[in-house]
């Protein structure tokens, strides 16, 4: 296992983050076996993953839960970095507090490694939130802050008040819409990005052909049309470009002797500002190739390649870094 420092900072981090929110059961991944979630974060320990992300909204509570459980049944706090996040609702500096305290008794822990806002509130000033994150930095509730789902206007807010150490933003073969705008600002701000969705659901796995296939759940993103039950971003989609994407992203995988999954994950990390790839495992199989894929490693040419398969998608799905949001309803800011 590889790690990787944050920026200005001593706190070192596997290049593969345990991400939490497919750990227990819920309408976006179905049901999970929780058996086979803990066979798999014990197996990314055994792997040398040190770091595990979640948030209080993933399963209202029980992946918070679920992963408190095991870290203090296996004596493991003292080896991990955890983090969590400020429910979206829960943005003024009173609540701020009373959610951080309840993450703690779910992940049964007196600290977090990193405390992340989850998305910032229209309706509450950042100035205001950011406050109440830096008093329970100050009374060691909390070691570092960090943000996820920002945009330019939301750094350019926080930066002058406390830089955070990390921005967590959603980034595949598939998603590129950061490159436009936030990822050159966190490089050049000194900003440490960690990105979800590295396999985009599945879709970077090689699981689907078509849009056909996928199923209602996973089919909410503006990569397909708005006529999906599920999907609530009132736009056309990119069905066609998306699909034709993975098409040239396969033929290019098997010419290297690559899965896709292991193609997207090598790129993903190879990305400039990265630090940590956040991916789920449901199951100690799924973690393994996780780990295995993070440490392939890509020519100059067969990233090149690659980006210029996906520059029609990155074009057609533009700036917009909001999977599920579009136009003037986004939450990037």
């Amino acid at each position: 296992m590889k790690y990787h420092l944050f920026p200005d900072t001593d706190l070192s981090v596997s290049q593969l983050c345990f991400g939490c929110w497919g750990i227990t059961s819920d309408f976006h991944w179905g049901d999970r076996a929780e058996e086979e979630s803990v066979g798999a974060m014990l197996a990314a320990v055994d792997a040398g993953v040190n770091f595990f992300d979640t948030a209080p909204v993933y399963g209202d509570g029980a992946s918070e839960t679920l992963l408190g459980k095991v870290v203090a049944e296996n004596n493991l706090r003292d080896k991990l970095v955890i983090a969590s996040k400020v429910r979206p609702d829960m943005m003024r500096p009173e609540d701020v507090k009373t959610d951080c305290d309840a993450s703690l008794a779910r992940l049964q822990t007196d600290y977090l490694d990193l405390y992340q806002t989850h998305w910032t509130s229209p309706d509450v000033p950042i100035a205001e939130t950011w406050g109440a994150l830096r008093d329970l930095q100050q009374q060691g509730k909390v070691r570092h802050i960090g943000v996820c789902n920002a945009g330019v206007k939301d750094l350019d807010a926080i930066v002058p008040l406390q830089k955070p150490m990390t921005n967590q933003l959603p980034y595949n073969l598939i998603a590129r819409m950061i490159e436009f705008e936030i990822q050159p600002r966190c490089v050049e701000t000194g900003i440490g990005m960690l990105v979800y969705s590295p396999l985009m659901h599945g879709m970077l796995a090689d699981k689907y052909k078509t849009a056909a296939e996928v199923p209602d759940g996973r089919a909410r993103s503006r990569h397909f049309t708005t006529e999906r039950p599920l999907a609530r971003h009132g736009e056309p989609g990119c069905e066609t470009e998306t699909f034709a994407a993975l098409d040239r992203i396969r033929e290019i995988a098997a010419s290297v002797g690559y899965s896709m999954a292991e193609l997207a994950l090598a790129w993903t990390i190879a990305k400039p500002g990265v630090v940590s790839v956040i991916a789920g495992a449901r199951n100690t199989d799924q973690l393994r190739q996780n780990v295995d894929f993070l440490d392939r490693s890509l020519t100059a040419e067969t990233v090149t390649a690659v980006d210029l398969a996906t520059d029609e998608l990155k074009s057609a799905l533009g700036s917009n870094p909001d999977l599920w949001d579009g136009g003037d309803n986004s939450r990037y800011h």
